[in-house]
């Protein structure tokens, strides 16, 4: 771990080891920021870190962090080590996703992908929370998808109605049984929920000071075949994403701007990251759909109630404690 006293700050990218996240953090790195890439796989963490410190200019330095984001143990380890080492993180990319074909079971009993795409970045983000208030202006990034809005043509099943609490324990079913897809894209409307419910609070709450405050970004890459989304799925549907689609997909994308890339949605993903802080309260989302400016998300994203009804479920589902983020007193 590099010495986190320097006195510069960390973009921590969870997910960061491959795909999407690795580009990004390839491009922070190419900055010249110092980045930090989380996730479970160590023998793809060591090659990620290798093949960043070998672009990196500036001297930007590049730290290697161990989490698993479906089991709380473990992200409060993560950042049991990153205070430990003194890091100080002005940005925090909440990037990793995982789209299941089965259900599966974190050791806590819930469901994978909501633990992984909802669950653990709520409770990460709440816990580094008052040490990006540190650091700010700072911001916090989370990685949505167009699969959310059932306005965009993107192939997938619309997200579930489930309660949270419901959804974490089952996934989302079609017809009585599990269906990852629909799981996935109900995952990502409640990134959704988390960014806009995160961006209340901290303005109710009053968090920093003029123009040193924590502000909250939601980003769609857009649909980018071969980015290590599939690795859950079938070996069939693992050989069409990762062979066929990246080939299938290349002429269409001049013409339709949701169909990304890793190179372009990974450029403006880091962009997004290194981008102050919005002086206007509240999140804002940038979609593929418009070449990721500033623009509106589903209908259903902008539900306070249901945002709220998901925090407060995420509170005691993730474990975490009052007095651990200034949010939860």
């Amino acid at each position: 771990m590099p010495d986190g006293r320097a006195g510069r700050a960390f973009v921590l990218v969870t997910g960061g080891s491959s795909g999407l996240g690795l580009e990004c953090a390839g491009r922070l790195a190419l900055a010249g920021r110092d980045v930090a890439i989380a996730s479970r796989d160590a023998r793809a963490r060591s090659d990620a870190v290798r093949r960043i410190r070998s672009i990196a200019r500036g001297g930007a330095r590049v730290a290697d962090l161990d989490v698993d984001l479906a089991e709380p143990a473990s992200v409060r380890a993560l950042v049991g080590r990153i205070e430990a080492d003194g890091l100080a993180i002005d940005a925090l990319v909440c990037n990793a996703g995982i789209l299941a074909s089965r259900l599966e079971r974190s050791d806590d009993g819930l469901e994978r992908t909501f633990a992984v795409n909802h669950l653990g970045h709520f409770l990460l983000a709440n816990l580094l929370l008052a040490r990006l208030l540190r650091s700010a202006p700072s911001r916090v990034v989370v990685v949505s998808s167009a699969v959310h809005d059932p306005r965009r043509f993107t192939t997938m099943p619309h997200p579930a109605g489930e309660d949270p609490l419901r959804l974490a324990r089952e996934g989302a079913l079609t017809r009585g049984r599990f269906d990852g897809r629909r799981t996935y894209a109900t995952s990502k409307l409640y990134n959704l929920w988390f960014a806009y419910e995160l961006a209340r609070r901290i303005a109710r709450a009053r968090l920093g000071e003029p123009g040193r405050r924590v502000g909250v970004a939601a980003f769609d890459p857009g649909l980018i075949p071969g980015s290590g989304l599939a690795r859950d799925l079938s070996p069939l549907a693992r050989v069409a994403w990762n062979r066929v689609l990246p080939f299938a997909t290349l002429p269409l994308a001049p013409f339709f701007p949701t169909i990304g890339s890793l190179r372009r949605s990974g450029a403006a993903l880091a962009g997004l990251a290194l981008a102050p802080a919005d002086r206007a309260s509240g999140a804002r989302y940038f979609g593929s759909h418009a070449r990721w400016r500033a623009s509106s998300s589903s209908r259903a994203s902008y539900d306070e109630r249901r945002a709220s009804e998901l925090w407060e479920a995420s509170v005691p589902l993730s474990g975490l404690r009052p007095g651990e983020s200034p949010l939860v007193p």
